[in-house]
């Protein structure tokens, strides 16, 4: 069974070594950008876990890994987070990735994660704990997380509301909302913020 790598992080790709080789000395590829690992996915038959640095540049956000999960459904993708964000993991699992961890998990902690990936379990795992404490009043629901990517499209209140067939100021109700959950200023910052964590 193979592991495919998607990252340009040198350090990373060395610890994906070593884990691998003591793990029994697995198969392991790596891809540098994720237009080369679109296309090497097709050509790997025996592969098992695919793992994706969410920090490479030209990623794309999660809208690249939604299609790298449409071309290999039955690989575990292992999402690698530079920055912890409950939120963006919670949405990487609803969109079908496997684990989201920290991209400089000790050989021990990062043997262990790819152990309960393989064995078909969802995980998110946080730095200090917080994947044991997750703040919920700071998740988006998913009528917030549908608003965000409307208000991204560059839709106003009132076209929100026509398109949910709800009240505009029930719009204004869950804007507020969004903007407070994502620490922005406004709309703008709003978007701008969910447009760099690759939530949209």
């Amino acid at each position: 069974m193979t592991i495919l790598l998607v990252t340009e992080d040198l350090a990373i790709q060395r610890r994906f070594t070593s884990v691998l080789k003591l793990g029994g000395d697995v198969p392991l590829r790596v891809c540098t950008t994720i237009q080369e690992a679109e296309t090497l996915l097709p050509r790997i038959t025996d592969l098992q876990v695919l793992a994706v640095d969410f920090g490479t540049p030209g990623l794309g956000g999660l809208k690249a890994i939604t299609r790298l999960i449409k071309a290999r459904a039955n690989a575990r993708v292992v999402l690698l987070m530079h920055t912890p964000s409950l939120t963006i993991a919670r949405q990487a699992l609803r969109l079908g990735v496997t684990a989201c961890i920290p991209a400089f998990l000790s050989n021990a902690d990062l043997k262990a994660a790819l152990s309960l990936a393989k064995g078909h379990n969802d995980l998110i795992v946080l730095p200090q704990g917080s994947m044991l404490k997750p703040d919920k009043e700071n998740l988006l629901s998913r009528r917030e997380e549908q608003i965000l990517a409307l208000l991204c499209d560059g839709q106003q209140n009132k076209e929100i509301a026509h398109t949910f067939g709800i009240q505009e100021v029930t719009v204004k109700m869950h804007m507020r909302s969004v903007i407070r959950k994502l620490g922005a200023r406004n709309r703008t910052h709003a978007a701008m913020i969910a447009r760099d964590r690759g939530m949209v």
